[in-house]
């Protein structure tokens, strides 16, 4: 019985600390309209997007700290002042692997009119 008591204390304190250390990205959109969403987002150190790919094509402007986007393309890194393209519909990750937190404008081109 102390054996079951003691994992489950183990597991309690390996799922309570994991949840406080996840940290969900929220990009915060600082343009929107039919044409274009232009957002910034902040990458804690060891944190991603996670794969995903949407519509429209973007673009990634680095502006603090340096991150590495991974897409069928190939994996590139970026660095503060650089930018990157995906066409739309493209997967990718953009993550950040440094030791300091990293921002970047993301552009979401919609419609070209």
């Amino acid at each position: 019985m102390k054996i079951v008591l003691v994992l489950a204390a183990l597991l309690a304190v390996v799922l309570v600390s994991g949840a406080a250390t996840a940290q969900v990205l929220t990009p915060r959109v600082i343009l929107e309209n039919p044409s274009v969403r232009v957002t910034v987002t902040t990458l804690p150190p060891g944190s991603g997007s996670g794969r995903h790919q949407g519509i429209e094509a973007e673009v990634g402007i680095v502006l603090e700290g340096d991150v590495t986007v991974e897409s069928p393309l190939g994996r590139t890194a970026q660095r503060t002042g650089t930018a990157y393209w995906l066409p739309g519909l493209t997967p990718h990750d953009t993550r950040n692997e440094g030791a300091l937190p990293a921002r970047l404008y993301e552009i979401f081109l919609k419609r070209c009119d």
